[in-house]
């Protein structure tokens, strides 16, 4: 059997956007490839593949561009509409497919492209977001007056939101029908089709805050209303058949970021919204680092009275169909399994699904039963033996909160027995039942890996989520260093070495943890948050996230922030380490690993830096594949050289 290892992710293939016809006979999906271009760099190619739900074999439908995405069906189901980048950084335009035979044709022609749309209900007009011909100049003097001005992944924002544009498809006539101060998502037309839903926000210290809430747009007369009072985490609008009731995601506690998000409904004229599924989490927020694409989650209706959402509970994400009028939930998944995403028509659900020992892949449950209609890893799965992990390990903390672990044990553990603890990002998202390349491909190279859900995860319960708030370091530092300890003390050879790594929050709990005790063998930490009172001011997030997660602003509570810096500790590292971090990192900007390799180096501490350009926050999970790829050769290097 030959071994998995790091560059062996050019293998990977990923299934996204799954959606389904009107007419529930058919289904199309977004399947994406890594290539390489004439310079041998590999790179991401996206295409949109139709599945008549009749017959066996797929059919791809687009042939060219490097990226065809979020396709949609007409209401008559004789169309595809989907956005499509024919050059690598080109934008995204919007084109139009016939069903019967035929080339996509280009519909929009926009200098800033297309980011998001929705058909009418008669099918003659689509809506889409864009920013028009309203380009920012590059190499320019920035002037910025607003709070809001980054944002990882896309870098300094245009000056300028997106606008409405309403498309009538039999003239290609393109008119702008409303102007929102602020970013909008989610457009939904009525079913009369009169008007336009929307999310957006309300005023910039708003919008800076990712708080947004609904309108309704009058086509006719181009007036805004307003629906829902307070601004929130508001996300995934949908509208009912009737056109009575709006449903959307938001936070359970609706001023808490970090408590379960919970699906409320708001009549479609405004008013107050009713929340309708408690401490659940309605929408799934686990780990993976094979994921491409967009993975829509949001509320399906199936009648006035009953619809189809993803519950993310105890690790799992499953569908499960919710009556609105009695609150009945009932789950329409069992197993250790993790739905990234669905769609829903009649009584056919249409999903993406993965497991820990097999990458994401598609699949339709109707009447006949459960069928996969994707086979893009199978082969990939039964060449390199994937792995499972074991049962969950259940502990039992001071604080009587249970949390648990898994163990992925290797076919071939190294002589030294040596274990890896990995720690997730969020804090507020959980390992579960996802698939990890990054964690097969330490077992296949001998180690025992460790991942788990120390407090402060989601799908747990809303006290579980939010009992860090104000006190990173402390109780969930002390879960990480139970899982850590317990699982070294079953572990069949006795004085095994466990080295630690993780990103985001997790490398924040990384330089937290080799502050505080001596007993990992070396620890990488990656995109790492080290010192909040600098956070503050240099992420995109921060001004708002560590008020609200970690207590404060670094004038008025600067011990407090403090406290909770890794940096503050620092000289009591001695745990060789590695510092991995993006130079186009907004979300934990790359001054934090700057600070804490400089502080290890000054210190004389064992470590190094390792900075990836061009790339941003997400490069583990969606980084150019060679950049990915040298990512995990020096963590797994590191680990080698300081065994």
């Amino acid at each position: 059997m030959p071994k998995f290892k790091p560059e062996h992710l050019l293998e990977l293939n990923f299934v996204s956007h799954p959606v389904l016809s009107p007419s529930g006979k058919l289904a199309v999906s977004v399947q994406t490839s890594i290539e390489k271009d004439d310079d041998e760099v590999p790179y991401y190619q996206s295409h949109i593949f139709l599945q008549d739900l009749r017959r066996t074999n797929a059919k791809q439908l687009t042939r060219s561009g490097f990226a065809n995405t979020q396709p949609s069906f007409s209401p008559n189901s004789k169309q595809l509409a989907y956005l499509s980048k024919q050059t690598k950084d080109g934008p995204a335009q919007l084109y139009l497919m016939p069903l019967d035979g035929g080339e996509g044709e280009r519909l929009t022609n926009l200098k800033t492209g297309v980011s998001a749309y929705s058909w009418s209900p008669d099918g003659n007009h689509i809506a889409f977001l864009s920013r028009g011909d309203n380009k920012p100049e590059t190499g320019h003097v920035k002037e910025i007056s607003s709070l809001r001005y980054k944002q990882d992944g896309i870098g300094f924002l245009p000056p300028k939101a997106p606008e409405i544009y309403l498309l009538e498809l039999k003239k290609r006539q393109l008119e702008v029908v409303a102007r929102p101060e602020h970013d909008s998502s989610d457009l939904v037309f009525s079913p009369d089709g009169k008007f336009l839903y929307f999310i957006s926000g309300d005023d910039p210290r708003h919008a800076f805050e990712w708080q947004k809430t609904i309108f309704r747009l009058s086509l006719k007369t181009q007036k805004i209303k307003r629906l829902l009072d307070q601004a929130g985490m508001v996300s995934n609008l949908s509208l009912s058949p009737d056109g009575n009731t709006l449903l959307f995601n938001a936070p359970c506690r609706w001023d808490v970021f970090a408590s379960p998000t919970g699906l409320y409904s708001l009549s479609a004229k405004g008013g107050e919204p009713n929340l309708l599924t408690a401490e659940l989490d309605a929408i799934p927020s686990i780990g993976a680092d094979s994921r491409y694409g967009t993975y829509p989650n949001k509320a399906v209706w199936l009648d006035h009275d009953k619809v189809i959402i993803n519950i993310n509970q105890d690790a799992r994400s499953a569908l499960s169909q919710l009556q609105l009028s009695s609150g009945t939930l009932e789950p329409l998944h069992s197993g250790d399994i993790a739905i990234s995403s669905f769609a829903a028509q009649g009584d056919k659900l249409l999903f993406t699904a993965e497991t820990p020992n097999h990458p994401g892949e598609l699949f339709i449950k109707d009447e006949k039963g459960l069928k996969q209609l994707t086979k893009l890893n199978s082969k990939l799965a039964k060449k390199y033996q994937f792995l499972s992990p074991s049962e969950a390990v259940a502990l039992t903390t001071d604080s009587e909160h249970e949390i648990r672990y898994w163990k992925l044990e290797p076919s071939k553990p190294r002589k030294d027995g040596a274990l890896v603890i990995q720690v997730h990002g969020g804090p507020h998202t959980n390992y579960g039942y996802g698939f990890f390349h990054e964690f097969q491909m330490l077992a296949a190279a001998g180690y025992t890996v460790i991942y788990g859900n120390p407090r402060g995860g989601s799908s747990f319960g809303d006290d579980f989520a939010t009992t860090i708030l104000g006190r990173y370091g402390t109780v969930d530092a002390d879960d990480v260093l139970a899982m850590a300890r317990d699982a070294k003390k079953q572990h069949s050879k006795k004085n095994a070495p466990i080295h630690l790594t993780g990103g985001s929050y997790g490398g924040f709990m990384t330089n937290w943890l080799v502050g505080q005790t001596d007993e990992f063998q070396s620890a990488v930490t990656q995109r790492s948050i080290c010192n909040w009172t600098s956070f503050f001011g240099s992420s995109d997030i921060g001004s708002w996230f560590s008020p609200i997660e970690v207590g404060g602003n670094p004038w008025e509570h600067t011990e407090l922030l403090w406290q909770q810096s890794p940096l503050k500790h620092v000289a009591k590292v001695k745990t060789p380490t590695l510092v991995i971090h993006s130079e186009e990192d907004h979300r934990c900007p790359i001054e934090q690993g700057e600070q804490f390799y400089t502080a290890l180096k000054s210190l004389g501490v064992d470590t190094r830096f390792v900075r990836f350009p061009d790339e941003g926050h997400e490069l583990s999970r969606s980084g150019r594949p060679d950049r990915r790829i040298k990512r995990l050769n020096e963590i797994i290097s590191w680990f080698e050289t300081h065994a």
